[in-house]
C-alpha cells in the first residue's frame, strides 16, 4: 500500500506508514481453503492425484467413473471399445471428447485399460 500525498499528511510521518495485511496472515495455510484435503483425510496416492490431473476431473468423479466401470466390466466382458466410459460421461455430464483424450493418454483403449488406469494405486 503506498501512501497518498495531500497537503494534510505531506512528511515522514505519511512516509514511513507501515504496510499491514489488516490482521490476516498473508501466507494462509493451504489446507484449511475450500477443496483442500482435510488434514484427516487419508492421502491419495500420487497416482490417482496423475489420473485427476490429466482427465481433468476431480477425485470424486473419478471414484464415481471406476464404479461403474468395476460395476458393468463385472456382468459382462468388455467389447475392447470406450461404451461404459462413454456413457458414464453422459450421465455425468462430462465432456466427452477431453475424458476420451485422456484415458488414451493414459494408456486406456478401452474399458478394461480404463478401469486399470483408474484403480491403480
Amino acid at each position: 500500500m503506498v501512501p497518498v500525498r495531500t497537503a494534510g499528511n505531506v512528511g515522514a510521518a505519511a512516509e514511513r506508514a507501515p504496510m499491514t495485511t489488516h490482521d490476516r496472515d498473508p501466507e494462509p495455510d493451504r489446507t484449511s481453503l475450500p477443496g483442500h484435503r482435510s488434514a484427516g483425510a487419508p492421502p491419495t496416492s500420487a497416482w490417482q492425484r496423475v489420473v485427476c490431473v490429466v482427465l481433468g476431473m476431480g477425485a470424486g468423479h473419478v471414484a464415481a467413473l471406476r464404479s461403474r466401470l468395476a460395476a458393468c466390466l463385472a456382468l459382462r466382458r468388455c467389447d475392447g471399445s470406450l461404451r461404459e466410459a462413454r456413457r458414464w460421461a453422459r450421465t455425468h455430464r462430462v465432456p466427452w471428447d477431453p475424458l476420451e483424450a485422456g484415458l488414451r493418454t493414459l494408456g486406456a483403449r478401452c474399458d478394461c485399460e480404463a478401469l486399470e488406469v483408474v484403480e491403480r494405486e
